[in-house]
């Protein structure tokens, strides 16, 4: 006997299936949404947390950057301050001086302005006390050197100032490699959870079969996405790096040597002939009638001769010889390995060749020239000696009527 099935069986069956299927479907859908909500969500906070951590610690990195070239300048300021002997000069230098510290004041504020962790605070703790130590220094150096003491305030910059100096240099140095640390560990502690994300959507994506499946191809795409950003994120870290270094040891306008890289690399050369003999040179250049360039026609045109005399130089020179501006119209030029009639010889182009060079601005042309001093570096030489000694010499140049070399005939007369 057969046994027949309701009409209507079939139908139910077919329902429950459909039921099932939609279901199913639906759930499918909704982990996938799930799947792509938290994934979108977590991506864009990730995004937002490393766009924050890398603007803060780019702007950290420039403050400190931007402390220690002040710090430094400032104390090349000082010493200015102390060995300049016209009042007016003076005046002009502790005005730069000032300045300089309102500039310190502004980069010290941004870096607070962001906030400090634990670490953060105690390098900075430390700063501030040289800061402090360093500030009473610095006004008794002012006082002594505007009350014409320059002996007692070289005495108190060499020996009190310029340990300090070291230290807070060292200190800022410390303070920019914790920054860098910090944002390492911040990248890795991202990219952890990163890891931790992927896990979880890709089993959200299991549960979801080929639509997971999808939605995880999605988050591969996200992720290859975010790690481009994070690299390129890092190479212009990394080309910041390496611009605010050029700028700390060059001069913005001719590209040359800044007054402390010159010192820097000129305590080098007297180094290397204390200890092995060698025979190096140092010219002092002081342009002659570039005052009247400024006057007649504004520091713009004045900023192009420096250019273009800067160029002139490099023409004469190797590519392992100092070439750096002091400041103004002053520059030196250190020849290594270079005998002292040869050192004549190129003096003598240069000063030659700028004698030569003509500048035209506004229909109006301009002759400047150089007066250059030399001085065959000695092995009991310091840095300031060498240059007052050449700055003699270039003295004594402009004294015996202007565009001529002079070379000095004592290394050790100051």
């Amino acid at each position: 006997m057969t046994v027949r099935r309701p009409w209507f069986g079939g139908k139910l069956e077919a329902l429950d299936t459909q039921r099932t299927i939609a279901i199913g479907f639906a759930v499918v859908l909704a982990l996938m949404a799930l799947l792509a909500g938290l994934g979108l969500a977590h991506m864009t906070t990730l995004k937002q947390r490393m766009v924050k951590l890398s603007t803060e610690s780019n702007v950290k990195i420039e403050s400190v950057y931007q402390m220690r070239s002040v710090s430094r300048e400032r104390f090349a300021s000082l010493a200015q301050l102390v060995v300049l002997r016209d009042p007016f000069d003076r005046d002009e230098e502790y005005l730069r001086f000032m300045a300089q510290a309102e500039e310190f004041i502004r980069a010290r504020d941004r870096l607070l302005g962001l906030g400090m962790g634990p670490e953060e605070s105690a390098a900075w703790n430390r700063a501030r006390h040289l800061i402090q130590r360093d500030e009473q220094f610095h006004r008794q150096i002012i006082e002594l050197a505007l009350t014409d003491r320059q002996e007692d305030a070289m005495t108190v910059l060499l020996r009190d100032v310029r340990p300090i100096e070291q230290d807070l240099l060292e200190t800022f140095n410390d303070m920019i490699e914790q920054y860098r640390q910090a944002n390492q560990r911040a990248l890795s502690e991202s990219d952890a959870g990163y890891r931790m994300a992927v896990v979880y959507m890709l089993t959200l994506a299991l549960l979801a079969l080929l639509m997971g499946m999808a939605v995880a191809w999605f988050v591969v795409l996200r992720s290859r996405h975010a790690e481009m950003q994070l690299s390129r994120q890092n190479q212009a870290v990394t080309a910041t790096a390496k611009e605010l270094s050029w700028a700390a040891s060059h001069d913005s306008l001719t590209g040359l040597a800044n007054r402390r890289e010159m010192r820097r690399r000129l305590s080098e050369l007297l180094h290397e002939t204390r200890s092995r003999g060698a025979c190096h040179v140092l010219l002092y250049i002081d342009l002659d009638r570039f005052k009247l360039i400024n006057d007649s026609c504004g520091h713009f045109a004045g900023d192009e001769v420096l250019r273009q005399v800067a160029a002139i130089f490099m023409r004469h020179v190797r590519s392992g010889d100092l070439v750096a501006r002091l400041g103004g119209d002053e520059f030196c030029i250190g020849l290594v390995n270079c005998p002292d009639n040869k050192a004549y010889q190129i003096a003598e182009a240069i000063r030659d060749e700028i004698d030569q060079y003509r500048f035209t601005w506004e229909n109006r042309v301009f002759q400047v020239g150089a007066s250059i001093g030399l001085v065959k570096l000695a092995p009991d030489m310091e840095v300031d000696q060498a240059l007052k000694v050449a700055d003699a010499a270039c003295y004594q140049a402009k004294k015996h009527g202007r565009n001529q070399v002079c070379m000095s005939s004592d290394s050790r007369a100051v």
